[in-house]
């Protein structure tokens, strides 16, 4: 008796040290936590406190902001000393601390100090302000008051226990005959066993998950960038590689990753404080995070992979049902667009592919980075979409049902629209000239329109691109009745190489007001004279025959194609921005710029450049007698 006496009092002091361990750390890990986000919260306040202010005319409208703030109950100090010394003081403070559930003994312990935040907003002042601490404060007390609960719940549990154990042991012995008989352990049968195993496992099981996913959000927290908050590129790699790995897809689309680029990220570093960039990169990486957890069907990860590139990974297969977050991303991107010192706004560019257990890290990173490098060189600021299929001989494998119906669907209630923009450029004869996009609106009214750059290469591997070709011809001859000028309209690839293709448009042009016809462009990818030459030439000509002009675009993605552009009467041909610039960095490049355009102009074409935004390169290019795009 007296050696299970002394194992319940080790114990006892055991559990003891354990619960006051824990009720020590717990509470200064949450102090830490808590002075933190009042420093964090301080500085965002002012941020957007100052962003408010900067916006009032007056400094009396300033006053009214700053006391309207003032009043939330959230400052315990908030100041605006003025430039002007004409110009008066703005000082709110509370006096003393403010009424918490925390007491003052607590408040004297506890180590949550106010922080000071302030904001230089230029041509108005100073801006200082000071979170109260108070509700962190009380936050502490209810933690350590739980806590507290739960340690001393826990030691009147044991105490019941102990004394319950002690007093069955006592009646054991005392009862227990002086000759008793030996002890035997009986072994169970092996259905016995069994049963057991699966009852411990079955209890075992949620544990284990629970644990997992513990340490899973303990790994983002490890691996997450310090501005964006979102996952690092080593983290996004990592879990690239991991669902790459999984065999359970068969080769199906195991899912899609979004590449994002700030087109403009050096300009911003070179006229913006570095506190400002923080600060957007910081709402930038919120904003991201909050739209993605609004669809968690998805499963989205998003990460940082560069100072200017931002990726999503989204592990779901499923066509149109990923496009949808897609969609809304790249809308609440265009919001956060900032001014430049040029009085633009600052651009991005999007690349999107899918991919599956049948790739590799290298494979994915590739195609989006020639995606990104056709958005950029296209300057349409739409999600540029490079599947894997187009690498692959096989067909579709996943989403194929859901693509078929979205578009089958569009063509049949008439849901398919021009999405038309205007587009100058410098030196061109044409002044009023417009580009035109496929869009497709979904039959849920709340969904964001679709861009053809989403949806038409499923439409290609479907055999569907003929048909929403057709359509963007017959909007296009509608816009032409109702609107003066040039309209230019882009056609696939894969309607070209239809037969029957040319046929019908020769048939639509037959009963088309010649008039029209001649305001209209369609604008052909490069990569069909490269590598379809024969088609190309037939349908080029065809179209031409018909009373409509003919561009070429992506010639900077396929310069051989420029041995076969005399096979066409091309009106335009058009280079990216990007493309001219890095040929203009060396004198072979301007050799090779110098043959597209002699070669293009000689032949009586156009020669436009896309994104071609620098002073210098503009003025090259002009000189070279292109003719640049105009902001």
């Amino acid at each position: 008796m007296a050696s299970v006496r002394q194992l319940l009092v080790i114990s006892s002091l055991v559990i003891a040290c354990i619960l006051v361990g824990m009720l020590a750390m717990g509470t200064s890990l949450m102090e830490r936590r808590l002075d933190a986000q009042l420093q964090t919260d301080g500085e965002n306040a002012a941020a957007t406190l100052a962003l408010l202010v900067s916006a009032q005319p007056d400094a009396a409208a300033r006053a009214r902001v700053l006391d309207a703030a003032f009043q939330q109950g959230r400052f315990s100090d908030l100041t605006l000393t003025p430039d002007d010394a004409a110009d008066s003081v703005f000082q709110s403070r509370v006096p003393g601390h403010s009424a918490g559930d925390a007491p003052g003994w607590f408040i004297a312990l506890a180590d949550i100090q106010p922080h000071q935040a302030s904001r230089r907003l230029t041509g108005i002042g100073l801006l200082r302000l000071t979170l109260d601490p108070g509700p962190a404060r009380d936050a502490l007390w209810t933690h350590v008051m739980q806590w507290t609960w739960l340690a001393l719940g826990l030691a009147a549990f044991w105490a019941l226990f102990v004394v319950a154990l002690s007093n069955r042991v006592r009646k054991a012995l005392s009862a227990a005959p002086a000759d008793a008989p030996e002890i035997k352990i009986k072994r169970t049968e092996p259905v016995e066993d069994a049963e057991l195993m699966d009852d411990v496992r079955e209890r075992i099981a949620p544990t284990m998950d629970e644990q997992m996913a513990r340490i899973e959000r303990l790994e983002i927290e490890l691996n997450r960038d310090p501005v964006t908050g979102l996952a690092n590129r080593s983290y996004f790699l990592n879990e690239l590689k991991r669902m790459l790995r999984d065999d359970s897809r068969q080769g199906a689309v195991s899912g899609y990753v979004l590449l994002v680029r700030s087109r403009d990220m050096a300009r911003l570093q070179n006229q913006t404080e570095r506190q400002e960039l923080d600060d957007w990169l910081r709402l930038l990486g919120r904003r991201i995070i909050e739209l993605l957890n609004e669809a968690p069907q998805a499963r989205a990860l998003p990460a940082r992979l560069t100072g200017s590139d931002f990726v999503v990974l989204f592990p779901v297969g499923g066509g149109p049902e990923v496009m949808r977050p897609v969609q809304k991303l790249r809308e609440l991107l265009e919001t956060l667009r900032v001014k430049l010192d040029s009085h633009n706004l600052s651009r991005w560019a999007y690349a999107l592919t899918d991919y599956t257990v049948q790739c590799t890290t290298k494979e994915v990173l590739t195609r989006l980075d020639q995606a990104l490098m056709c958005a950029e060189s296209a300057g349409h600021e739409e999600i540029e979409f490079l599947s894997y299929a187009d690498h692959e001989d096989g067909v579709l494998l996943m989403g194929e049902a859901s693509w078929r119906t979205l578009i089958s669907q569009a063509l049949d209630h008439d849901r398919l629209s021009l999405d038309v923009r205007r587009v100058q450029y410098e030196g061109d004869d044409i002044d009023d000239r417009h580009e035109a996009a496929l869009a497709l609106q979904e039959d849920d009214p709340d969904q964001p329109v679709m861009s053809g750059f989403l949806f038409m290469p499923a439409a290609a591997r479907l055999g569907l691109s003929p048909a929403c070709d057709m359509r963007a011809l017959c909007l296009a001859l509608n816009w032409l009745g109702e609107h003066d000028g040039i309209l230019v309209i882009r056609m696939s690839i894969a309607s070209i190489l239809d037969a029957q293709y040319l046929e019908e448009i020769r048939q639509i042009c037959d009963n088309a007001d010649p008039e029209l016809l001649r305001r209209l462009v369609v604008e052909l990818d490069a990569y069909g004279l490269s590598r379809h030459l024969e088609a190309f030439r037939a349908f080029g000509r065809g179209v031409i025959e018909a009373g409509i002009h003919v561009g070429l675009r992506g010639l900077d993605q396929q310069p051989d194609a420029l041995r076969q552009i005399h096979e066409v009467d091309f009106a335009y041909v058009k280079l990216g921005g990007n493309f001219v610039r890095e040929l203009l960095a060396s004198p072979g490049g301007v050799q090779m710029m110098v043959a597209v355009t002699e070669t293009a102009i000689g032949m009586g074409m156009r020669v436009y450049v896309d994104d071609a935004d620098d002073a210098a390169t503009r003025r090259m290019v002009i000189e070279y007698g292109a003719l640049p795009r105009v902001a």
